[in-house]
C-alpha cells in the first residue's frame, strides 16, 4: 500500500513544483517515476499516478487562477467578518478580514492605551464596518528576506487595509461555527497564560501547549534556531501521540468501549489541532493521529509509512502551497527519515546510541531545507539535541501541562510549578548562552542554487538507501564521501569564487552598501542604515523592534556566504547610516571598524564604537590620504581632514575605489562645500559609478561635482515616498542626459 502511495505522492510533489516554476526540467523529473513503472509494468501504479497528475494539475490551475486574478482595491469603508484570530503585538493589531468578494489583511495601530481595550474585545467571526486606506504589499527589494507579498498571495490576499483604531468599535459578534469557537478558544487560553504567568515562561507554555510563539523572547528563539533545536518549540507528532494515548487510556478506564474511545479520541485530536493553531506540522500530526485511530477501528494492518504518505497527499490536495511551508518541509522530511531508519534505530542496544543515530539522521535529512532558508548550520546541533529533546519532552512539557492545569483548578498552588519551570528555563537559557560562545557554533553557507539543493537530496537519499543495503557498503561509503565533498565545497565556495559583488541594499531612507571582493579577499560594509525608534510607552512596544541590522543586513550577509566582516565603515554618525550597526556588531564578527578622524563623536556613533571595543573589534580612524590595497583593488579616502571638527554631513568619509574594471565613488552625506573641497584637492575624481550624496538632497551633488566626477551611473539610496522629498528634482536634472541613475532600486549590483 505504501509503495502505491509513495509513487502518487512523488508525482504530486513534482506536479506542484512544475506549476510553480513552469520549467521543462521539472517535466523530465516527472517522467522518471512513470518510466520506472513502465519498465516494471506496474499498470495499477501508473493508473494511480495518472489520476494524481490530473487531480493535482486541476487543483494547481484553479489555485493559480485565483491567486493571479487581480482583486479590486477596497473602498475606504469596508464591511465583512474577521476571518482569523486577531494578533496583538504592542500597539498593533492585525487579522484577515473577509469581504464579500475578497479577503484583505487589516492592520491598525493604537494611539492611546484606551484603544487597546477595543483591540482586546475583537475575535474571530466579528462582523465589522471598518474605515481605512488600502495599499498593496510591497515586493521584496532585497534578496534572502522573508517574502511577505508572496506569503499573502498564497492566502489569496492582495491588499492591506490600514484602518482607524476606533473603527473596530463598530463590530457585532457573529454566530460562530464549532471550528471558529475552537479557534477563538485558542485566543482566550493564550491570553489567559499571558495574564497568569511571568514573562520568562508565558512564551514557552503557549509555544509547547498551543503552538503560539508570539511571546517567546526573540533572543532565545534565535538561539534555539542557531543550534538547531527550534523544532522542539513546535507542536508535533509527539504531542498528538501523548494526547491520543492519555485520552484513550482514560476513556477505557471509565468503561467506555474501545470503538467509542477511538471515535472520541479522534474528535479530541481534531479539536486540539485547532487549539494548537493548525500549522502545517500540527495538521500533519492530527491527520496521522486520526488515520491511526481509523486503522485501529477498521482493524487493518498497515505500516506507519502509509498514514504519513497519505497525510502528505491529503494536505497537498487541499492546499498545494503547503509544499513551500518550512514547517511542512521539516515535519515530513524528519518523520519520513525516522520511519525509514526505524530498523536501524531499533538495532542499537543503548538508548544513547538510538538517540544519537536518530538525531544525526534527522539533522542530515533536513540540512538542505536549513541551508536554503537560514544559510547556517551548527555542527553542535546533533549533540545539543541529545540534551534538549529529553529535557523539553520529559521535563519542561509535563511541567508546563501541570502548571497550566493547576493554575485553572488550584490557582493558589500554581506558584510552585511556575517557580520550578522558571528556574529550569533560566538555567536552559544560560546554557544556551554558553553554547553560543563555542567556536564555530554556526557555519554560514552561501545561498545554494536549485542544482546544489537537488544534489544534496540525491546524495542524502543515496546514503539512507545504501545504509540499509548490507551488500552495498562500498556504495554507502561513496555516498558518504560525496556528501562531505559537497558540503565542504559549498562551505568553502566563497574562497574560490572569482566573482565579486557590490550591492546597494534597500534600507529605506538610509545608506548601506556591501562590497564583496572575489575569492573572499574582503567583505566591506559601508554604513548599515537605521530606522529611528522614538521613545514609546511599555504597552506600545512590540515583541521584536525592527532593525535594518538584524532584519535586512544580516540575512543578506548570510545569504552571500559571509561569516565575518573585514571592514565596517561609518561614513558619519547619523542614525539613518549607522543605526543598524549596533545589532551587526552585537551578532556578527567584525574585524575592523573604520570611522572618520574626528575630535568629537555623537551619542549614537560613540555607543557603537564602545560596543565594537567591547567585542574586540579594531578601531581605525581615517582621514584624507589614507588608502589600502587588496591585490588589484584600490581604496582611497578623500575626506574628511585629520582631526575634523564641524557639521556631521560635511565630515563624511568620502571614498574612491578601483574595483574590477570600474572606478566607484562613495560619498556618504557629504555636502556641497565638502564636494568643493574634494574637487580643489584632487586633480582626478572621475568615476564610473557615483553613490549620490545625502540621498539626492539639493545640499549635495552640485553641478561642479557632477562634472568633475563625470559618472556613467549614479546610485541614489532613498526611501520611497519619504518626507524629505528626496531625491530632489534639481539633482535628478543634473544626473539625467549623459548619466543613468537608479532610484529606489538599491539591490542593483555590479558583478566584478
Amino acid at each position: 500500500m505504501s509503495i502505491y502511495l509513495a509513487y502518487v505522492c512523488i508525482v504530486q510533489l513534482i506536479t506542484i513544483v512544475f506549476f510553480r516554476e513552469y520549467h521543462l526540467l521539472v517535466l523530465l523529473f516527472l517522467m522518471i517515476p512513470f518510466s520506472i513503472l513502465l519498465l516494471n509494468r506496474k499498470w495499477i501504479h501508473i493508473t494511480y499516478c495518472l489520476v494524481s497528475l490530473l487531480v493535482t494539475s486541476l487543483v494547481c490551475l484553479y489555485q493559480n487562477q485565483i491567486i493571479n486574478a487581480p482583486k479590486p482595491k477596497p473602498a475606504h469603508l469596508i464591511q465583512g467578518e474577521i476571518h482569523t484570530t486577531p494578533i496583538i503585538d504592542g500597539n498593533k493589531i492585525s487579522f484577515t478580514f473577509k469581504l464579500k468578494e475578497q479577503k484583505v489583511m487589516v492592520v491598525a495601530y493604537a494611539n492611546k492605551q484606551s484603544d487597546m481595550s477595543i483591540f482586546q474585545r475583537r475575535t474571530i467571526d466579528d462582523f465589522c464596518r471598518l474605515k481605512g486606506e488600502a495599499s498593496q504589499p510591497e515586493a521584496n527589494t532585497n534578496p534572502y528576506l522573508f517574502n511577505y507579498q508572496e506569503y499573502l498571495m498564497y492566502q489569496d490576499i492582495q491588499w492591506i487595509q490600514t484602518i482607524e483604531p476606533k473603527s473596530l468599535n463598530d463590530c457585532v459578534q457573529g454566530k460562530m461555527s464549532i471550528i471558529q469557537k475552537l479557534i477563538s478558544g485558542r485566543q482566550h487560553v493564550t491570553r489567559y497564560v499571558e495574564s497568569k504567568f511571568n514573562e520568562n515562561i508565558e512564551g514557552v507554555i503557549n509555544a509547547l501547549l498551543f503552538g503560539d510563539r508570539t511571546k517567546m523572547s526573540p533572543h532565545v528563539e534565535s538561539q534555539y534556531q542557531i543550534v538547531g533545536i527550534v523544532h522542539l518549540l513546535a507542536i508535533s507528532g509527539s504531542h498528538i501521540s501523548l494526547l491520543s494515548l492519555v485520552t484513550y487510556f482514560i476513556l477505557i478506564r471509565f468503561g467506555i468501549t474501545k470503538e467509542s474511545s477511538l471515535i472520541l479520541t479522534i474528535l479530541i485530536i481534531i479539536s486540539y489541532g485547532f487549539l494548537a493553531g493548525a500549522s502545517a506540522s500540527v495538521v500533519r500530526a492530527v491527520i496521522i493521529g486520526v488515520l491511526v485511530c481509523i486503522i485501529r477501528l477498521l482493524k487493518i494492518k498497515l505500516n506507519l509509512m502509509t498514514p504519513l504518505i497519505l497525510s502528505c497527499i491529503l494536505m497537498l490536495t487541499v492546499n498545494p502551497s503547503y509544499i513551500y511551508d518550512i514547517g511542512f518541509q521539516f515535519s515530513f522530511v524528519t518523520s519520513f527519515t525516522i520511519l525509514l531508519t526505524t530498523k536501524r534505530i531499533l538495532s542499537y542496544q543503548s538508548w544513547y546510541a538510538k538517540a544519537l543515530f536518530t538525531s544525526s539522521t534527522t539533522q542530515l535529512s533536513s540540512l538542505p531545507i536549513l541551508l536554503v532558508n537560514f544559510h547556517e548550520f551548527s555542527p553542535y546541533s546533533i549533540f545539543i539535541n541529545l540534551i534538549y529533546i529529553p529535557f523539553i519532552t520529559f521535563i519542561i512539557l509535563p511541567l508546563c501541562i501541570l502548571c497550566f492545569i493547576v493554575s485553572c483548578i488550584l490557582p493558589g498552588l500554581s506558584w510552585i510549578f511556575e517557580g520550578l519551570v522558571t528556574f529550569l528555563i533560566e538555567c536552559s537559557n544560560k546554557f544556551l548562552d554558553l553554547c553560543m560562545q563555542l567556536p564555530f557554533v554556526k557555519l554560514v553557507f552561501i545561498h545554494p542554487s536549485k542544482t546544489i539543493v537537488l544534489l544534496y537530496f540525491i546524495i542524502i537519499f543515496a546514503i539512507f538507501y545504501f545504509m540499509e543495503e548490507k551488500n552495498d557498503q562500498i556504495k554507502f561509503k561513496i555516498s558518504l564521501y560525496s556528501f562531505f565533498f559537497l558540503i565542504c565545497s559549498h562551505y568553502f565556495f566563497p574562497n574560490v569564487n572569482p566573482v565579486g559583488k557590490i550591492v546597494f541594499i534597500d534600507v529605506g531612507q538610509g545608506d548601506c552598501t556591501l562590497i564583496k571582493l572575489p575569492y573572499n579577499k574582503g567583505n566591506y560594509i559601508i554604513d548599515t542604515g537605521g530606522i529611528v525608534q522614538f521613545n514609546q510607552e511599555k504597552w506600545m512596544k512590540r515583541k521584536k523592534v525592527f532593525s535594518t541590522g538584524t532584519d535586512i543586513l544580516l540575512p543578506i550577509l548570510k545569504g552571500e556566504g559571509i561569516s565575518n566582516i573585514d571592514k565596517l565603515i561609518f561614513t558619519h554618525g547619523d542614525y539613518d547610516h549607522i543605526g543598524g550597526a549596533y545589532e551587526v556588531l552585537q551578532l556578527f564578527p567584525v574585524e575592523n571598524l573604520i570611522i572618520g578622524d574626528k575630535l568629537n563623536f555623537g551619542k549614537v556613533e560613540q555607543e557603537r564604537i564602545d560596543l565594537a571595543i567591547k567585542k574586540g573589534t579594531n578601531i581605525q580612524k581615517v582621514s584624507e590620504g589614507f588608502s589600502w590595497k587588496v591585490e588589484d583593488f584600490n581604496f582611497q579616502v578623500l575626506s574628511p581632514i585629520k582631526g575634523y571638527v564641524g557639521e556631521e554631513n560635511h565630515g563624511s568619509i568620502v571614498m574612491k575605489a578601483k574595483i574590477g574594471d570600474k572606478v566607484w565613488m562613495f560619498t556618504g552625506d557629504v555636502d556641497e562645500s565638502g564636494e568643493k573641497s574634494i574637487i580643489s584637492k584632487y586633480e582626478n575624481v572621475r568615476s564610473d559609478v557615483l553613490k549620490v550624496g545625502h540621498h539626492g538632497s539639493d545640499t549635495s551633488t552640485s553641478d561642479a561635482f557632477v562634472r568633475a566626477v563625470a559618472p556613467k551611473f549614479a546610485i541614489i539610496s532613498v526611501g520611497a515616498n519619504n518626507r524629505y522629498g528626496h531625491p530632489k528634482k534639481e539633482v535628478i536634472d543634473r544626473l539625467q542626459g549623459t548619466y543613468h541613475y537608479f532610484e529606489n532600486r538599491p539591490s542593483w549590483s555590479n558583478i566584478l
